[in-house]
């Protein structure tokens, strides 16, 4: 839907080097439930290949976000600019150049030093090499764990994305590219102290990529600015642990109710799963157990899902939440690697709600080969898996013998 001309709230978000509106989080959906028309802008060299970021200049990144501004801002009576990470440098760019008054400006997790803690400490001598012909354009700077993200389920759909190549960031950059990234930092630090509008900043305490440091500058420079720390995330904090707190204070510094804008929370009852619904989640968990996607699993989990998993070590426990569940199969490829195979060794039997799954798994530990058989019990609950209990084919047996008796 089109606004009419002069009315209503509008923003536009901007992404980071070598991303997506991925990078952006829950943003989008969240401004949207507040009444907030929201634009994306994707930046030359993007939706492509990294090579296509080798002749890219920040000019043209700057002139992107700037043609967007001007095609949009005239259709709102309020027109916000939110940026994440390069993309919070491009906002604060296309403000300074425009001397945006007509709304406010926000900046996640800006790169105005890149000195985070897992920066090398030979970063500098990037400025070097830039002045080396070719070099720049043949070196490659890798996206590595972990991937700016401290939260242990979505860093592993990250690693994953990466590893069956979605195209929702680039795997690698340029180093060229870093130097038109430098350049912008430096249009910021000179162009800072010459926004005219009211100012957000959002940071991580513990940001692999840039420090602390940079929030201080802007909040010691931008002359009407709001500076926000939060304490569990790394650099992507639109998707990270703190990633409901960000969204709160961006909706808040924005003049709406961050309680009115939250996703409704699912339905305090059961809701009943039709036979098809259940099926496609059986169907996406075992693609995944079988598959040895593990990481796919966790999205099907509720947040307080209950795993039991009975017999030997070292995964016997309970586990009383998604958090511990991530937990156990993070152990079990800290000591198993990639040897982890699961096979189905019946079809699942399905009754209503509740699903019997015969399993064989079989891995190596230490060098000693490992084997096991056993049934799996999974209990769905409003279109997520709520419990999940696994019993050896020993213990089985062993109470069916019992029960004979």
């Amino acid at each position: 839907m089109t606004a009419p001309a002069g009315g209503g709230t509008g923003a536009l978000l901007i992404h980071g080097l070598g991303g997506t509106q991925f990078d952006l989080g829950p943003m989008h959906k969240a401004l949207r439930r507040a009444g907030v028309e929201t634009h994306a802008v994707t930046l030359p060299g993007h939706a492509g290949s990294p090579e296509d970021l080798v002749p890219v200049r920040a000019e043209q990144w700057l002139d992107a976000v700037t043609q967007a501004y001007d095609e949009l801002a005239p259709r709102y009576e309020t027109f916000h600019v939110l940026g994440m990470c390069m993309g919070a440098l491009l906002a604060l760019a296309a403000c300074e150049r425009r001397q945006h008054r007509k709304g406010r400006l926000v900046m996640l997790a800006a790169p105005v030093y890149i000195d985070g803690w897992s920066t090398p400490w030979y970063r500098a001598l990037r400025h070097v090499v830039y002045h080396i012909p070719m070099l720049p354009a043949r070196m490659r700077v890798d996206e590595d764990e972990p991937f700016g993200i401290k939260n242990d389920l979505v860093r592993a759909i990250v690693k994953a994305k990466f590893e069956r190549g979605d195209n929702f960031h680039y795997r690698w950059v340029p180093l060229a590219c870093i130097r038109q990234v430098d350049r912008l930092r430096g249009w910021v630090l000179r162009g800072a102290g010459r926004i005219a509008c009211p100012t957000l900043v959002v940071h991580a305490r513990e940001d692999e990529l840039t420090s602390v440091r940079s929030a201080d500058f802007l909040e010691a420079t931008v002359p009407d600015v709001r500076k926000v720390v939060v304490e569990n995330s790394y650099h992507m904090i639109c998707v990270d642990n703190d990633r409901e707190q960000v969204v709160a204070s961006v909706l808040a510094f924005l003049g709406f109710d961050p309680e009115r804008a939250r996703r409704r929370a699912r339905a305090g009852v059961e809701v009943p799963m039709s036979e098809e619904a259940v099926a496609t989640v059986v169907g996406e968990y075992l693609q995944a157990l079988t598959g040895g996607h593990f990481e796919a699993i966790f999205p099907l989990l509720e947040p307080g899902v209950r795993w039991r998993h009975h017999g030997e070590p070292p995964l016997a426990g309970s586990y009383d939440d998604r958090d511990a569940v991530i937990g156990m199969f993070a152990r079990l490829e800290a000591l198993a690697g990639k040897t982890v195979r699961v096979a189905l060794s019946a079809p699942p039997r399905i009754d209503g709600a509740s699903v019997e799954i015969d399993l064989e798994a079989s891995s190596v530990m230490e060098g000693v080969p490992r084997h096991s058989r056993g049934t799996q019990v999974l209990r769905l609950r409003n279109g997520r898996i709520a419990a999940v209990t696994f019993r050896p084919a020993e213990a089985l047996a062993a109470g069916t013998a019992v029960a004979a008796q």
